[in-house]
């Protein structure tokens, strides 16, 4: 027999509680099945076992049917590909019902078209108020600047278990990979001077934990910088990054330091503007990430910011301001960057083409990704709303609207502040290649782009010069 009392469901003889959430969610399990419109990741842990922490991975089959012919499906529902899952994230994982996981394949696998790799997550995004859009426009708008490299990521429904979980994202799993974070990978534990110099990925981060390195900005805020790889260091490696991140700290507050040693300053412009846009005021706060290459010739190769992560803040403040400006959370080094006239000078030119060529392209991706996802949307709020932290986004066409209500507030009002920015110095590389020998220019391939070189400096295919 049941009784209610408070926000509880007792059943009384089988002395079962469930939250009404959890009733909720059981009940509307049952009700709800893939609509098939996208991708279905089907995930069986073995013995059916709970996915219940961050940290233990449990055993699993996966079978990805793509649904989609320009996917092809992975494994079979007779033959799953072994893998293991287990939960993700921190604030993500505890306050909400609706989690995210992390799945690691056995071996390396093309996943629904995007690169080999065994590592893959599913995001819930169970917090966006905004149709499930903030992630991906914050991935739209990093492509459409150019950063090196961004995450891709596909929708999909999600069956854990023979339960169907409704509407996920899965995406590249930030880490150093020949088609992710592109750096030449150190050992743990190297020793060898040369390769210590890189590869570094690191995470201004916002969670305590073992191997931090911990220090004051010179503004007084107290930063800390987790280490994504290598995942344990020697001595030395541990002395080369924290000298770095220290050097790096002060090169910022000093005028007279040649901060674009130690910085990639236009990699740093084009991060800067993806977080204004998104008007991400935890952006420099946690999952704010950083990567170094080896140097390389006596040359050293500067820090860059990257890939974009996390926008679950995206939009919440809804200020006319920037975002380092009283923000609810700690932005580090961003208020001192942002004084940086080399900095200025590049945010000012990738400002001008985003604003010219990219503003209204990014819209319309983001239009048809709205639409791809409106089916699914509904189905997973029957499943999940009323649970915790859930929002609903069953009417897509609303949440799309309201949500480019404050993409073009927020551009309107960097407009006003920045105009159109300043056109960057283009040349035309056919025409300069023509000019031989005056010109002294080279074509060259790095990192599997063509660049051009000129009077001592190097220009991408877009003419922009590259630091």
């Amino acid at each position: 027999m049941f009784t209610m009392t408070g926000k509880h469901t007792y059943l009384s003889e089988g002395r079962i509680i469930l939250t009404l959430g959890a009733l909720l969610f059981c009940l509307c399990t049952f009700a709800a099945s893939p609509t098939r419109t996208l991708p279905v990741v089907y995930v069986t842990t073995d013995g059916g076992r709970a996915v219940k922490d961050t940290e233990t991975q449990v055993p699993c089959g996966v079978y990805i049917d793509s649904v989609q012919a320009q996917y092809p499906s992975l494994g079979t529902a007779q033959a799953p590909l072994r893998a293991t899952i287990k939960g993700r994230g921190n604030w993500t994982w505890n306050g909400f019902d609706k989690k995210p996981y992390k799945i690691k394949f056995d071996t390396k696998q093309k996943v629904l078209g995007m690169p080999n790799n065994r590592h893959w997550c599913l995001l819930a995004y169970a917090d966006d108020y905004l149709g499930f859009l903030k992630g991906p426009a914050g991935f739209a708008l990093s492509r459409a600047v150019g950063l090196r490299w961004t995450p891709r990521q596909v929708p999909v429904e999600l069956v854990l278990n023979g339960k169907y979980m409704g509407l996920y994202f899965l995406t590249e799993h930030v880490r150093i990979a020949s088609h992710r974070v592109h750096i030449r990978e150190q050992a743990s534990g190297e020793t060898h001077s040369d390769s210590i110099s890189g590869g570094w990925l690191v995470e201004i981060d916002n969670y305590p934990s073992a191997g931090n390195i911990e220090f004051d900005e010179h503004n007084g805020q107290h930063m800390m910088v987790s280490l994504c790889e290598p995942d344990s260091l020697s001595s030395r490696q541990r002395a080369y990054i924290e000298q770095q991140l220290y050097a790096l700290n002060d090169a910022l507050y000093n005028p007279s330091y040649p901060l674009e040693s130690l910085l990639d300053i236009t990699e740093a412009a084009k991060f800067y503007l993806v977080q204004e846009i998104m008007e991400d005021c935890e952006s420099y706060h946690g999952s704010c990430f950083l990567y170094k290459d080896r140097d390389s010739l006596g040359v050293a190769d500067p820090w860059k910011f990257g890939p974009v992560w996390d926008f679950g803040n995206a939009y919440d403040r809804h200020q006319e301001t920037w975002i380092y400006d009283n923000p609810p959370f700690a932005q580090y080094w961003i208020r001192q960057l942002a004084t940086s006239p080399l900095f200025r000078q590049a945010l000012e030119e990738q400002w001008y083409i985003f604003y010219h060529d990219y503003k209204e392209p990014v819209r319309a991706e983001l239009t048809a990704w709205a639409e791809s996802v409106a089916e699914a949307a509904r189905n997973d709020a029957r499943v999940w709303n009323g649970t915790q932290g859930y929002q609903d986004n069953s009417d897509m066409t609303a949440k799309r609207d309201k949500f480019f209500r404050r993409y073009d507030w927020r551009i309107q009002w960097l407009y006003s502040q920045w105009g159109e920015g300043t056109k960057p110095v283009t040349y035309d590389l056919e025409e300069v290649e023509s000019q031989k020998p005056e010109s002294e220019s080279t074509k060259l391939l790095r990192d599997g782009q063509l660049y051009l070189m000129y009077k001592g400096q190097m220009y991408d295919v877009r003419g922009q010069r590259v630091r």
